[in-house]
């Protein structure tokens, strides 16, 4: 007789020590989960965005490097050329905050020879703003003739500016991006503008007879500002 009761005790524990979920630690449950997603998804996507932010960067400072190294060989090698004309003449050199030009040795490796005339400046986009290097090959008949053709060398860029016709020979004009996405173009020029005038730094150098002893560039971008190239004048000091 004492034998049954202990076994239904013993059966009715163990029922009761099995329930299933309830719906409230059903839906902790799928809280916690949720916020363990989001936060693997933050993680992968702040991961991603820190990737992309480093290759940009690197990519733009790879970029700036090539630039300056081209600006370097070649501003650094410039001659003190003038061009003459019938009613006047004029220094190739032309120098302001925005925008600079000068006559210098053609790149080696673009198969060219002689000198060429270069423009550097800052062109206007929809989207962003981009660092040009304009080029004419040095030449008395091409610096006649490229102003009838609509690229004038002696004018400021502007903003709607297109790019070179597909039928014009590279060997006489050319244009190159350097760089997109700069915000500003800031030029200086080092120097001595009137005789017994010590040097000093100078926002503009044009109508001059000599050249600047140096030139100093910088790039700004929305994010930071680039250090400063600056560049020794060789034929200003001969």
């Amino acid at each position: 007789m004492s034998f049954r009761p202990c076994v239904m005790t013993s059966t009715r524990r163990i029922a009761i020590g099995h329930h299933g979920f309830t719906l409230l630690e059903l839906m902790i449950s799928l809280v916690l989960l949720g916020l363990i997603v989001l936060l693997l998804f933050s993680g992968l996507n702040l991961g991603n965005r820190s990737w992309e932010l480093v290759a940009d960067h690197s990519e733009q400072h790879s970029g700036e490097r090539l630039a300056f190294a081209y600006l370097q060989r070649s501003l650094s090698g410039m001659f003190n050329e003038f061009y003459k004309s019938e009613a006047d003449t004029e220094s190739l050199f032309s120098g302001y905050a925005k925008s600079l030009r000068w006559v210098g040795p053609t790149a080696s490796h673009a198969g060219l020879g002689g000198a060429s005339l270069f423009r550097l400046d800052l062109v206007e986009g929809d989207q962003a703003n981009a660092l040009m290097l304009t080029r004419w090959l040095y030449h008395p008949e091409i610096l006649e003739e490229e102003p009838a053709a609509g690229r004038d060398w002696r004018q400021a860029p502007r903003s709607d500016r297109q790019s070179v016709e597909s039928g014009v020979a590279t060997i006489r004009y050319s244009e190159h991006r350097l760089m997109n996405g700069v915000s500003d173009l800031e030029i200086n020029y080092y120097g001595s503008q009137e005789r017994g005038i010590p040097s000093e730094w100078h926002s503009e150098w044009h109508d001059q007879e000599e050249l600047p002893k140096l030139i100093r560039i910088r790039l700004r971008y929305p994010n930071r500002i680039s250090p400063p190239l600056v560049i020794t004048i060789r034929a200003s000091q001969t």
